[in-house]
C-alpha cells in the first residue's frame, strides 16, 4: 500500500469520526415532530432528522400536535447532537440530547407522539418498548384504535392498513387501500372489509375519489 494510500484512507477515517462527534447546539427551529434545526457554538445551522424515529408529516392527522410536543419539549434548549454521519434531503441524521440526558427523539415516541421506524432501526429494542408502552396506555396519537403510519401516509395509502378496505359505517361509504379521503374518517366509524366485493355486499358503495 503507497503512502499516498495510506494518508488518504487517513483522512477519510477522520473525516468519519468527526462526523460522528458529538456537538454543543441551541435548537432554534423545529420543523416537525422529527427534526430539529440548532445553532452550533460557531454559528452553523445543522437540520437534524431523528434517526430510527418518524413522526406524522405535515398534512397528516396528529402532524401539528406532534409538531407542538417537540417544540416544547426542545426549543431554545442546549442539547448535544450525536450525528451517524449519514445525510438524508440535505438533513443530517443522528439524535439530539437534552440537558438531562434525555433523549428527544425517544421521548417522542414515549409520550406517543412518533413512531420507532423499524425499517431503520430493527435492533433498537428501548424504541420499541417505549413504543408498546404508549400504545397499552393509549398516550398521544394512540389514543386512536388505528394512526396511521407516516410511511404509509407518504405512499399515499390513506390507511394504517394497506391490505384491507375501509368502510365508513355513517356514510355507508367505503374506501380501498389508495384511497387518501379515508384518512379524515373517525375512529368510531371504521368498518374493515376482506374486499371491495364484502363491502358492497353489505350495502356500503365506493368513495368517489378512490382509484377504479
Amino acid at each position: 500500500m503507497t503512502i499516498v494510500r495510506v494518508f488518504a484512507l487517513a483522512l477519510l477515517f477522520a473525516a468519519s469520526s468527526f462526523a460522528k462527534e458529538p456537538f454543543g447546539a441551541r435548537v432554534i427551529g423545529i420543523t416537525d415532530g422529527d427534526t430539529l434545526t440548532v445553532l452550533t457554538a460557531s454559528k452553523e445551522q445543522v437540520k437534524v432528522r431523528f434517526f430510527g424515529v418518524d413522526a406524522p408529516e405535515k398534512g397528516q392527522p396528529y402532524s401539528d400536535k406532534a409538531k407542538a410536543v417537540l417544540g416544547d419539549l426542545a426549543f431554545g434548549k442546549d442539547v448535544t447532537v450525536k450525528l451517524t454521519g449519514k445525510a438524508d434531503r440535505q438533513r443530517e441524521i443522528g439524535d439530539v440530547v437534552l440537558a438531562d440526558g434525555r433523549s428527544v427523539s425517544r421521548e417522542m415516541v414515549r409520550s406517543g407522539w412518533a413512531w420507532h421506524a423499524k425499517q431503520f432501526a430493527p435492533k433498537d429494542r428501548e424504541l420499541a418498548e417505549l413504543q408498546m408502552a404508549a400504545r397499552t396506555a393509549k398516550r398521544g396519537l394512540w389514543a386512536d384504535p388505528l394512526p396511521i403510519p407516516p410511511w404509509d401516509w407518504r405512499h399515499n395509502t390513506g390507511d394504517a392498513t394497506t391490505s384491507v378496505v375501509v368502510g365508513n359505517s355513517n356514510s355507508k361509504i367505503y374506501h380501498t387501500p389508495g384511497c387518501n379521503s379515508s384518512a379524515r374518517m373517525l375512529a368510531k366509524n371504521r368498518v374493515e372489509f376482506a374486499s371491495c366485493t364484502a363491502a358492497e355486499a353489505a350495502g356500503y358503495r365506493k368513495a368517489s375519489d378512490c382509484s377504479k
